[in-house]
């Protein structure tokens, strides 16, 4: 990613350049959240106009303005908000597909830059569960349930979802939630907070989480009051309207939910308990989106891919591919190729190799075809079938075109490791690391390669698992494994590698004695 001043340079010199061109860049700027940073410095000529965020929105809600944040400084919210996501990620809770991950961050970083946090950073997860819910974290950590995205019958439903949770965040609801509780006890808040937030996950663990009455008052903390509703709506519809979706879309999918539960017991109750809605919030959203210009935008290809791959999770294996069948028989879908796209993941997790890859080859759309979730699910599919030559040219190709795809990245190291070519997963490895030094999973990795099962270094295996550990926060353990590396005296051993190691220990020592980050 380019630093904010970059950008800024991009922009001047694009005032020769064409309006498309001048809007392509803009485009990308809105992506990556710096749009609001930016338009203040630079004025585009011809696409100046375009560049600010419709002003209809203005006379139809009011600035609600920025509340105080109580006594929790930023670093201190986003402290908490990273334990909550570390604890859930230890419990297995997460779901780690990179292709919704990717597809997630990506909507919503724009979505955020039309909030008042916009450059800010957000990050967006998914939890495997099939309810319907989501969550908003100290420090801009966002959580989407399975559940949710598979419920959605079009993207700005679930942009009004997204919207609305980012709207929770920027009004500081979270901050004035727990400001109650000290700052000796945040460590014990969050685990609490995890556990509340995975109650409906799990009814047993939920059980256990809640049995005190601290866990039922910090439970609360989830469930936001009536009035921080409504205003994280109102804030939410101006993000998504301002970002192109139809403002309808919100009253629609609330309204939807609210009356699943007049019927049957269904998982939408898990949403409406934590996101009260009432007949006077959807009556709000649909005045507000009734006053507002007619906003239609198409639902993405990343969206109809991604919701197939939500579907199989939801429906399980047989189920999905059972729904397939019966929905190309039919011709019940909005699209096809979706639809051969979700067959295939759902043939290739049931491990019918053969028939997934059939499934994948209907796919006419070229558009679709290129994709890079496509082209890694393509990918994957022939590393299983141990076709190891087509594999790694499929993620050659892929990478040329998506050299940031986390998937392709890493699912070929994995076919690397898979085939037993060791010297080329250490190659790709050491250049990902350089790349990208905070990525837990290129250390996971990294451990695997130099264990003893591999190429057995075992300096470059304690380092590995050291930055593993540093980065999920446990700084004791990780100096410990640094020491060991650093005593380990062989043939293998690295003198720059060496100087690395003890750089670290000295930042980690540091870290551990100011307590910086809360460490225990």
């Amino acid at each position: 990613m380019y630093p904010l001043k970059k950008y800024i340079e991009l922009l001047d010199k694009s005032k020769s350049s064409s309006p498309q061109e001048q809007l392509a860049l803009v485009d990308d700027i809105k992506r990556r959240g710096f749009l609001k940073s930016i338009l203040d410095v630079v004025l585009l000529g011809a696409a100046g106009t375009c560049c600010a965020a419709p002003s209809e929105y203005n006379s139809v809600l009011p600035d609600i303005g920025d509340y105080d944040r109580t006594n929790l400084s930023k670093s201190e919210a986003n402290f908490l908000g990273k334990q909550i996501i570390q604890d859930a990620l230890d419990k297995g809770s997460m779901l780690n597909d990179y292709d919704i991950l990717a597809y997630l961050n990506d909507i919503g970083s724009e979505l955020a830059s039309y909030s008042s946090l916009a450059g800010q950073s957000f990050k967006f997860y998914i939890i495997k569960d099939k309810i319907i819910n989501a969550f908003a974290l100290p420090g801009g950590y966002i959580c989407l349930y399975n559940g949710l995205i598979y419920t959605t019958r079009s993207e700005a439903e679930l942009t009004s979802v997204m919207s609305h949770e980012i709207g929770h965040v920027a009004q500081h609801h979270i901050f004035r939630n727990i400001a109650a509780y000290k700052r000796n006890q945040w460590l014990a808040l969050a685990g609490i907070l995890s556990s509340a937030m995975l109650a409906t996950a799990n009814s047993t663990a939920g059980a256990l989480a809640m049995n005190s009455s601290q866990g039922l008052a910090t439970q609360n903390m989830l469930s936001n009051s009536r009035d921080f509703e409504r205003e994280a709506d109102r804030v939410g519809q101006k993000i998504m309207y301002n970002a192109g979706f139809d403002p309808h879309a919100m009253p629609e999918f609330f309204k939807r939910l609210k009356d699943t539960t007049k019927f049957n017991d269904s998982e939408a109750f898990e949403f409406l308990r934590t996101h009260p809605v009432t007949s006077q919030r959807i009556s709000e959203a649909e005045e507000r989106a009734n006053q507002l210009k007619v906003r239609m935008r198409p639902d993405s290809l990343n969206f109809l891919l991604m919701r197939e791959k939500c579907r199989v999770r939801q429906l399980d294996i047989t189920a999905a591919i059972n729904f397939y069948q019966n929905a190309l028989k039919t011709k019940k879908y909005a699209s096809l190729d979706a639809q051969y796209y979700g067959m295939s993941f759902a043939q290739l997790l049931d491990n019918q190799l053969a028939n997934a890859n059939i499934s994948l080859n209907k796919i006419n759309d070229q558009a679709v075809k290129k994709h890079p979730a496509v082209i890694s699910l393509h990918a994957q599919i022939q590393t299983m079938s141990k076709n190891y030559v087509l594999a790694n040219k499929l993620y050659e190709q892929g990478l040329e075109y998506y050299p940031a795809y986390k998937n392709l990245w890493l699912g070929q190291i994995d076919l690397y490791m898979k085939a037993k070519q060791y010297i080329l997963a250490a190659q790709k490895l050491d250049k990902l690391s350089q790349s990208y030094p905070l990525d837990i999973d290129i250390w996971s990795r990294e451990g695997n390669l130099y264990s003893d099962s591999a190429l057995n270094n075992e300096q470059k295996y304690h380092y590995a698992l050291g930055n593993k550990l540093y980065l999920l926060g446990n700084y004791k353990e990780a100096m410990a494994q640094y020491y060991m590396a650093l005593a380990v005296i062989n043939k293998n051993v690295d003198s720059n590698l060496n100087d690395v190691i003890s750089s670290r220990i000295i930042e980690t020592r540091e870290i551990i004695h100011s307590n910086r980050q809360y460490s225990t």
